[in-house]
C-alpha cells in the first residue's frame, strides 16, 4: 500500500512540475512562489539533451547543403556524357526531398504527441544516415534523386519533435535563448555543408562525410537524451482525435499567420541557398569573356570560382549566427514589455533584408567584393526569425498538440517554401535562357554569362514572396497577445486544479491518520 501512495505521489510531482514549467512565467510565479524553485531548467541532463539536439540539427543541414556545393559536378555525372543536367534537373533533386518531407512530417507530428520520442528520432536519424550514405555510391539521375528524397523520412522525423522536447526541457523565460542556439545549426551547418561538400577531390566523398556522423548521434540519443514528460499531464489528459488537433491548430490566426510568412521567407532561402554558389560562379566567369576558365589566366578576377562554394558557406555562417543571436536577443530583451514584439521583429527584418540581398544579387558580375559584403549584411536580416518564428509557433498552441503544430509548421514551410522554390526557379531559368539565345544556337545556351543572367531574372520572383512575408508577420501582431494569454491561462487552470487536487488528497491522508 505504501509503495502504491509512494508512486502515485511521485507521478503527481512529475505531472505538478510538467505543468508549471509550460504555465507563464509571471503569473505562475504569482501564484505559486514555490513553482520556481522546482523548476531545473539548466541542469546538467537538460544540457546534455541540448547539445545533442543541437549536434543532430548540425548534421541535418551539413547534409543537406552538401549536394549544392557539388551540384556542377554531380550533374556531370547523373545526366551522362559530361553533359550537364538542365537547372530545372539540378533543382528537382531539392525539391523531391521536401516533396516526401511534405508526406511524412505529420505521420510524425501524430507519433511525437503520442509514443517515445527519444526512439522515435533515433529511428529516423539511423535511415537518413545509412540512405544518405547509399545515396553517395549511386551513378545516375534517378537512382540518386530516389534516394536523396527518402532521407527526408529520416530527417522529418528529427525536425518535427526535436523542437517539442526543448519546449518541455526548457521553460518559457528560456525556451528564446534555447531555440535561438538550435536554431544556430541551420546557418552553420549549411556553411559547413558547403565546405565539407567541396572539399573532397570526389564528390562523392563529399558525400559519405555525414552519414558517419548520423550513427555517432543514434548513440547519443538513445543513452544520453532525455525525453521529458508533455507540458499537460499524460496521465490524466484526455487525448483528442488527430482531426480535433488540426480543427483547434488551424482556428490560431497568429500561427497561421507566422506559417504563412515563414513560408515565403524558406522559398528564399531555399532558391538562394541551392543556387547560390552556381549562380555567384557564373558571374565571375561572365566576368570576363576571354579568361581562360581552365587555366590561371584569371586577371582582374578577385575571387577565383573555385574558392565561391568555402566563400558562401562561410556568408552563411557569419550572418546567420549573427543574424539568429540578433532576433533572439531583441526577443528577449523587448518581449516582457512589448508582447507583440516577435512577429514584428520578423516582419521588418524580413522587409529589411530584401532591398539588400536585391543589391548583393546585381552586383555578383561587377563587384564580388561588394556583393559579398552586402549579401552578408542582407542575409543576417533574413535570419533574424528562424527561432522567433518556431517560439511563436510552439507559444500560442497547448503542449499537448504542439508536435502536430510544429509538424504542420515544417510541413508548409518546406513543401511550399524549400521544396518549390529550386524545381520552380529552375524552370523560370531555363526558360529565359531558352528565349533569349537564339534557335539550336548552342554557343549562347552554354555560356556562363546567359546562365548567369537567366536565373538573375529567375531570382526575382523570391523577392516579391519575401515582401509579402514580411507583411503577413506584421498582421500576425494583431493576434499573437491574446492567443498567447489563452494557452496561459489554461495552463494556470489545469495547475491550479492539479494544486487543488493534492491539497485535498493530503487532506485526506491526514484525516486517515487522525
Amino acid at each position: 500500500m505504501r509503495e502504491s501512495v509512494k508512486s502515485q505521489d511521485s507521478a503527481e510531482k512529475a505531472e505538478y512540475t510538467a505543468l508549471s514549467t509550460m504555465a507563464d512565467t509571471t503569473a505562475a510565479t504569482d501564484l505559486y512562489p514555490t513553482v520556481r524553485s522546482t523548476q531545473k531548467n539548466w541542469s546538467k541532463s537538460n544540457i546534455i539533451s541540448l547539445i545533442i539536439l543541437c549536434f543532430v540539427n548540425l548534421i541535418n543541414y551539413m547534409d543537406r547543403y552538401t549536394v549544392s556545393a557539388i551540384l556542377e559536378e554531380i550533374s556531370k555525372v547523373l545526366c551522362g556524357d559530361g553533359e550537364v543536367c538542365s537547372k530545372q534537373k539540378q533543382g528537382f533533386l531539392q525539391t523531391a526531398f521536401l516533396l516526401v518531407y511534405l508526406l511524412v512530417a505529420p505521420v510524425f507530428g501524430f507519433l511525437g504527441d503520442r509514443f517515445s520520442r527519444k526512439y522515435i528520432m533515433a529511428a529516423g536519424v539511423f535511415l537518413w544516415g545509412g540512405i544518405s550514405l547509399t545515396a553517395s555510391f549511386m551513378t545516375s539521375y534517378w537512382p540518386f534523386l530516389i534516394l536523396r528524397a527518402c532521407i527526408a523520412i529520416g530527417e522529418s522525423a528529427f525536425s518535427t519533435i526535436a523542437p517539442t522536447v526543448l519546449a518541455d526541457l526548457f521553460d518559457e523565460n528560456s525556451r528564446s535563448l534555447v531555440l535561438g542556439i538550435f536554431y544556430l545549426a541551420i546557418p552553420v551547418g549549411s556553411g559547413l555543408g558547403y565546405v565539407i561538400g567541396g572539399a573532397p577531390a570526389d564528390w562523392q566523398n563529399g558525400l559519405r562525410i555525414t552519414p558517419g556522423m548520423n550513427f555517432v548521434a543514434v548513440g547519443l540519443i538513445l543513452f544520453f537524451l532525455t525525453d521529458p514528460p508533455r507540458g499537460i499531464s499524460e496521465h490524466n489528459q484526455e487525448r483528442k482525435s488527430y482531426f480535433e488537433d488540426l480543427i483547434y491548430i488551424l482556428g490560431v490566426k497568429s500561427y497561421l499567420l507566422n506559417v504563412a510568412g515563414f513560408t515565403c521567407v524558406t522559398f528564399t532561402t531555399g532558391a538562394l541557398s541551392w543556387y547560390g554558389p552556381l549562380y555567384v560562379s557564373q558571374g565571375i566567369q561572365s566576368y570576363n569573356k576571354t579568361m581562360d576558365l581552365d587555366g590561371t589566366d584569371l586577371e582582374g578576377v578577385p575571387i577565383h570560382p573555385d574558392s565561391v562554394a568555402f566563400i558562401f558557406g562561410a556568408v552563411l555562417m557569419v550572418s546567420g549566427i549573427l543574424g539568429v543571436l540578433g532576433g533572439m536577443t531583441l526577443s528577449r530583451i523587448l518581449r516582457p514589455k512589448y508582447p507583440k514584439i516577435d512577429p514584428l521583429i520578423c516582419g521588418v527584418s524580413i522587409l529589411i533584408s530584401c532591398p539588400l540581398l536585391i543589391w548583393g544579387l546585381l552586383s555578383v558580375k561587377d563587384n564580388i567584393i561588394l556583393s559579398f559584403a552586402i549579401f552578408t549584411l542582407g542575409s543576417t536580416f533574413l535570419n533574424m526569425n528562424w527561432s522567433i518564428s518556431v517560439d511563436m509557433s510552439l507559444y500560442v498552441i497547448i503542449p499537448v498538440r504542439r508536435s502536430t503544430a510544429e509538424a504542420i509548421h515544417l510541413m508548409a514551410t518546406h513543401a511550399l517554401g524549400e521544396a518549390g522554390a529550386p524545381y520552380i526557379i529552375g524552370l523560370i531559368s531555363d526558360s529565359i535562357i531558352k528565349s533569349s539565345c537564339p534557335e539550336d544556337d548552342q554557343d549562347c545556351l552554354d555560356s556562363s554569362l546567359s546562365s548567369y543572367l537567366g536565373m538573375q531574372k529567375a531570382l526575382y520572383l523570391v523577392f516579391v514572396l519575401l515582401v509579402l512575408g514580411g507583411i503577413l508577420f506584421i498582421l500576425a501582431a494583431l493576434w499573437i497577445v491574446p492567443e498567447k494569454h489563452t494557452v496561459d491561462r489554461l495552463l494556470e487552470e489545469q495547475l491550479e486544479q492539479l494544486e487543488n487536487k493534492r491539497r485535498e488528497e493530503n487532506e485526506q491522508k491526514d484525516i486517515k491518520l487522525l
